[in-house]
C-alpha cells in the first residue's frame, strides 16, 4: 500500500509529489497526459512559493528560468500611472518577492527531480476512473488512456490535484461555490528578442476602451491579455488579423513568434468542502482565482505545502482528524480573502464606462496620496488563521534569514533547519533554554552572537521582527508559519512541548 495517490501532474501534483519524497513517503502520481503541456500557462509566483520549491530541492534548478519581476505600474484611462507596486529590494523569504516564470520549464524541473526520489512512482497516460473509500485506506482504479488497461492503487490518502474539471471533485459531489466574477480575455504569448516595456516591470492598462495588460516573461517570452468587449466572440479575436490589430501599437508580425492566442473566462470559484474522507482537493479542483494578482498556481502550491506535512505527521502516529481537519480550516479562509482582493482588482480594471473609469482613477489616485490603498498581495500575504492557530499572534510567515553555522557556514534558515519544528529566538531568551525545554534536538536559531549554540542569524533584521511584535521568540511549524510567540521563555517552551505533542518528529 502507498501512503499516497496524487492525481495530476501539473505544477501543483507535480510539487506534492517533491515533498511527499523529500518526507520519505510513498507515492503514486498519475497524469492523464503523456507528455508537459508544451505551452505557458501560469506565469507569475512569488518568494513563497520559490520557498516551498527549495523546500522541495528544486529552487536553484528552478531560478535558472525565471525572470525577477520588479515592478507593477496601473495606468488610468488617462494613460498615467494610478498604481505602482514596487519589490525591487524585497527578500524578507530569503528570495526575490516575485518572479515570472515559464510553466513547461518548471514542470520539466520538477519531474526530473521525481525521478531521483526514492518512493515516487509517475505514471504518465493514466486517469482516474473511480474511488472507493474504506475505512483506513483508499483504493483508486485507474485507466492507461492509449491501451485502455485498468489497474487499481490502493493508498492511504488521496490529493486531487487534477484541475478545474477535477474527476475527483465531481465524483465526491463536491459543488463549486461561484463568486458572480466571470470575464473572457484573450491571452496571447510570443517570443520576440527585442525587450519590450521596461526590463522586469508589468503594465496593467486600465483603459475603458480595452483594458489590457503586458507581461515581460524569463528570456524571449512576452504575455499580452485583452479583455474582450460586449459582443465579440471568442473565434473572432484569435484570428490573425484581430491579434495583429491588438499587437500593433508594441512588436510587428514579422519580429514575434505567436505561442498561443486563447480567450479564458476569468472565473472565481471555491470547492464548497475540500475534503471528502480520505480525500484532499487540492489546486483548481479546490478553488479558481481570477489572474489580476498572479496568484493562481500560487495557491495550489500552498495547498500541498499545508498538507503534505500534515500527512506526513499522521502517518508517524499525529491525531489525523484534528491535523487534516485544519488543511481546508486554515487554506479556505487565506484563499477566498485573496480572491475577494482579486474579483476587487478585477472589477476595477474591467470598467468599460468612460465616466465610471474617470471616477476609478481619482478615487485610486486620491487613496495613493493618503496612503490607504485597498490591500492586494502585492503588499504582502495574509496570514492564516483557524486550523491549528489559535491566537492573533500565530499564523504569520516567518522570515528566512541567512544563518551561519558554528563552522563558519552560511546557509538560508531553512536549508540549516530542514522541515522540522524549530526555535528563534534572541540570545537573552535562550540563557535558560537547555534546561527549561523537553526537546533539546530541536533546531534553534539565535538572532545574535552571544548564545552559544550552533546556528546564528546573519542579519539583525529577524530580531528586530521578533522585537515589532513585542517577542523575544517565534515556535515555528514544518511550513515556517509561526505557532506561537513569545515573551517569556517558559511560555515558548510550552508552545513547544504543545506542538511537539501534536506532531510527532522523526
Amino acid at each position: 500500500m502507498h501512503d499516497l495517490v496524487i492525481v495530476g501532474c501539473g505544477p501543483v501534483g507535480a510539487v506534492a509529489a517533491n515533498l511527499a519524497g523529500q518526507a520519505g513517503l510513498s507515492a503514486v502520481v498519475i497524469e492523464r497526459a503523456d507528455n508537459v503541456f508544451d505551452l505557458p500557462r501560469a506565469i507569475h509566483f512569488d518568494a513563497h512559493i520559490m520557498r516551498i520549491l527549495q523546500q522541495a530541492g528544486v529552487a536553484s534548478d528552478v531560478l535558472a528560468d525565471t525572470r525577477v519581476w520588479k515592478r507593477s505600474t496601473f495606468y488610468g484611462a488617462d494613460g498615467k500611472p494610478i498604481r505602482v507596486h514596487d519589490w525591487a529590494d524585497d527578500r524578507t523569504y530569503g528570495w526575490d518577492a516575485h518572479y515570472l516564470f515559464y510553466q513547461p520549464a518548471l514542470e520539466r524541473v520538477l519531474r526530473t527531480r521525481l525521478e531521483q526520489l526514492g518512493g515516487i512512482e509517475l505514471r504518465l497516460g493514466t486517469e482516474a476512473i473511480d474511488i472507493v473509500q474504506h475505512d483506513e485506506h483508499v483504493t483508486v482504479t485507474t485507466r492507461n488512456v492509449a491501451t485502455g488497461g485498468t489497474d487499481e492503487l490502493t493508498a492511504r490518502f488521496v490529493v486531487a490535484c487534477d484541475g478545474a474539471s477535477s474527476f475527483l471533485r465531481a465524483h465526491s459531489k463536491i459543488a463549486l461555490i461561484d463568486s458572480d466574477f466571470d470575464e473572457p480575455w484573450l491571452v496571447i504569448d510570443l517570443l520576440t528578442e527585442r525587450e519590450l516595456g521596461r526590463p522586469n516591470e508589468s503594465e496593467m492598462f486600465c483603459d475603458p476602451n480595452r483594458p489590457a495588460t503586458r507581461v515581460p516573461g524569463p528570456g524571449t517570452h512576452n504575455r499580452w491579455e485583452f479583455m474582450l468587449l460586449p459582443g465579440e466572440t471568442a473565434a473572432q479575436m484569435q484570428r490573425p488579423e484581430s491579434i495583429e490589430a491588438l499587437l500593433r501599437p508594441w512588436v510587428r508580425m514579422d519580429e514575434v513568434e505567436i505561442l498561443r492566442a486563447s480567450v479564458y473566462r476569468f472565473h472565481a470559484l471555491v470547492a464548497e468542502r475540500w475534503r471528502d474522507g480520505r480525500l484532499f482537493l487540492a489546486g483548481d479542483a479546490a478553488h479558481q482565482t481570477p489572474p489580476f494578482l498572479g496568484q493562481c498556481k500560487c495557491h495550489g502550491i500552498r495547498d500541498v505545502q499545508n498538507l503534505l506535512w500534515q500527512i506526513a505527521a499522521v502517518l508517524r502516529g499525529a491525531p489525523m482528524n484534528r491535523l487534516l481537519d485544519s488543511y481546508e480550516a486554515e487554506r479556505r479562509p487565506h484563499v477566498v480573502r485573496i480572491i475577494d482582493m482579486a474579483v476587487a482588482a478585477g472589477r476595477d480594471i474591467c470598467v468599460l464606462d468612460p465616466a465610471a473609469a474617470a471616477e476609478r482613477d481619482a478615487r485610486i489616485r486620491r487613496a495613493a496620496a493618503s496612503g490607504v490603498l485597498a490591500p492586494t498581495t502585492f503588499q504582502g500575504m495574509p496570514s492564516l488563521r483557524g486550523g491549528l492557530f489559535d491566537s492573533d499572534t500565530a499564523g504569520e510567515l516567518f522570515p528566512q534569514p541567512l544563518v551561519r553555522t558554528s563552522t563558519g557556514l552560511e546557509l538560508m534558515m531553512d536549508d540549516a533547519i530542514g522541515s522540522d519544528i524549530a526555535v528563534v529566538a534572541v540570545p537573552e531568551a535562550l540563557i535558560r533554554w537547555s534546561d527549561i525545554t523537553d526537546d533539546p534536538s530541536v533546531p534553534v536559531v539565535a538572532t545574535g552572537t552571544g548564545a552559544g549554540i550552533e546556528l546564528v542569524t546573519v542579519s539583525a533584521e529577524t530580531a528586530k521582527w521578533l522585537a515589532e511584535r513585542d517577542a523575544t521568540m517565534a515556535i515555528l511549524r514544518p511550513d515556517r508559519y509561526v505557532h506561537a510567540l513569545a515573551r517569556d521563555d517558559d511560555v515558548g517552551a510550552l508552545a513547544l512541548r504543545e506542538l511537539c505533542a501534536l506532531i510527532p518528529r522523526g
